[in-house]
């Protein structure tokens, strides 16, 4: 018995019979990749960013890179702070955590518009809605409709008194000035215009 066959019984497989095709390759079974990981790593992270990020340490891992620097460079200062805005800080954080992508996208999206207010304006308005009780503060959140689904803010409309008519083609306007038809012809070698013809001189 050949040393193939005598394997085959063994295994329980059936004997390969030598032939002219050869049997196709195994398949090879590939996991997907799992996510890479942004670093720095909450362990590698100094005890004191440790306690500054605190509210964002079950979902750190999840961050990009330039967000977690974001969120480093926010915090740089925590431990200066007084108490009641390192709360103030880590419940900033903690709301940031509980928004979906979408919210946070419109988050940005206001933080943009507040920005271009000017400061006395933005401590006004501040303190004009702080000032306003549970129930009238709801009642403005209600008249102020729903959010925008998007992300992307919505274009305002241009007036028509802004926009060029523009003239539609095949159609002359009165206005608009003909170009006389000048006969040009082309020299045969270049294919450029041929200059004027020069006046001949007069034989005296």
């Amino acid at each position: 018995m050949s040393a193939p066959s005598a394997l085959a019984q063994d295994t329980g497989m059936p004997s390969a019979a030598p032939s002219a095709s050869k049997s196709p390759p195994p398949l090879r079974v590939t996991s997907r990749a799992a996510p890479a990981v942004t670093k720095p790593d909450w362990k590698e992270l100094s005890p004191a960013q440790q306690a500054a990020l605190k509210p964002l340490a079950a979902n750190w891992s999840g961050l990009s890179e330039s967000q977690k620097r974001k969120w480093l460079a926010i915090s740089k200062n925590h431990s200066s702070l007084p108490p009641a805005e390192q709360a103030k800080l880590h419940s900033r954080m903690t709301e940031w955590v509980t928004l979906s992508r979408q919210q946070r996208a419109q988050a940005r999206l206001n933080y943009a518009e507040t920005q271009k207010l000017a400061p006395a304006e933005k401590t006004a308005n501040w303190e004009a809605y702080q000032a306003l009780s549970p129930d009238e503060k709801k009642k403005l959140a209600a008249k102020a409709g729903p959010k925008d689904k998007g992300a992307a803010t919505a274009i305002k409309p241009v007036p028509a008194q802004k926009l060029v008519k523009i003239p539609v083609a095949g159609k002359s306007t009165k206005s608009s000035p003909k170009l006389a038809d000048v006969p040009r012809k082309l020299d045969h070698n270049t294919l450029l215009p041929r200059p004027a013809a020069e006046p001949v001189p007069e034989k005296k």
